[in-house]
């Protein structure tokens, strides 16, 4: 498979104090607990990708627009639903509807759920091809930059996201990750290696990121049991389906040094960040 990079940069001063603290953190973890690993989660659209690969975004600089994955998904027929020239507008109808009527967590789970009797390696084998060609370009260079200085400097990086599992994973390759690194909401698989229509919990929007935050630990400490994980970094872009993961990260208490929470380009009034540090990567896209 071919991998692709965003441009890398220098960073600003203030991002490099907050990777320079989070190394530290993480270097007094390692000397205080022989085999401990620490970990920065980071939300994906809108923190580490520019834009929202779910929805699709707009192009600051000229005003055109970049499909979702959702709308290039099912030209490619893996909603069964929605198969027909109208499909993508009534789908979209109705994921905004759910946006508007019953918030974020429900509409978040229904763009995934419309996949129900496609399989997943199909779908996220078109992730690759769009990450890998007309997105590649889409993701902050700051963020990129920081997420590999922060795993060269021995810190495991890790995405949750709101967006579909096999869409996120289809990421991995620019970020230089495995694909196991990068999560996002899960559909359970029948027998027959298609997609069910129910999600496998938690959803991984507000409280169940952190939720799944703590499954992740877990989940790395069973496959390497000499070693130990700790949460020392998180980074989001939304006070409501990222505050709860950046606010357990911000609350762990560690054996040694100090995790650090960060907004990315938040606009969120000071009171309602707490604790949270702010952070500015550079935008090309709008909503």
């Amino acid at each position: 498979m071919s991998v692709y990079y965003p441009t890398p940069c220098t960073l600003p001063e203030d991002i490099a104090a907050v990777e320079a603290e989070i190394a530290a953190s993480a270097a007094a973890l390692r000397a205080a607990v022989p085999g401990a690993v620490g970990v920065a989660f980071w939300d994906f659209d809108g923190t580490v990708f520019d834009g929202d690969c779910t929805d699709g975004f707009g192009v600051l600089a000229d005003g055109s627009r970049m499909s979702g994955m959702v709308e290039e998904s099912l030209k490619m027929g893996f909603a069964a639903e929605f198969t027909d020239a109208d499909g993508f507008a009534r789908c979209w109808r109705r994921y905004l509807d759910l946006m508007r009527d019953e918030g974020f967590p429900t509409a978040y789970a229904y763009a995934v759920k419309i996949f129900e009797g496609a399989r997943a390696e199909e779908i996220l084998a078109l992730a690759r091809q769009r990450f890998h060609g007309p997105l590649s370009g889409w993701f902050f260079p700051e963020a990129v930059t920081l997420w590999r200085r922060l795993e060269a400097d021995g810190i495991r990086c890790v995405v949750i996201s709101a967006s579909a599992d096999f869409f996120v994973k289809g990421a991995a390759g620019v970020l230089g990750a495995p694909e196991e690194r990068l999560h996002g909401v899960r559909l359970e698989e029948r027998a027959d290696g298609t997609l069910s229509g129910n999600v496998v919990p938690p959803l991984t929007c507000a409280e169940g990121k952190a939720e799944r935050m703590h499954g992740i630990l877990a989940e790395m400490a069973w496959r390497e049991p000499d070693k130990t994980f700790w949460p020392v970094a998180a980074f989001g872009n939304h006070t409501v389906t990222d505050g709860p993961l950046l606010e357990a990260v911000a609350g762990t208490l560690l054996p040694a040094g100090t995790p650090l929470a960060v907004l990315v380009n938040s606009d969120a009034p000071h009171d309602a960040e707490g604790p949270l540090r702010r952070l500015i990567f550079t935008r090309r896209s709008t909503p």
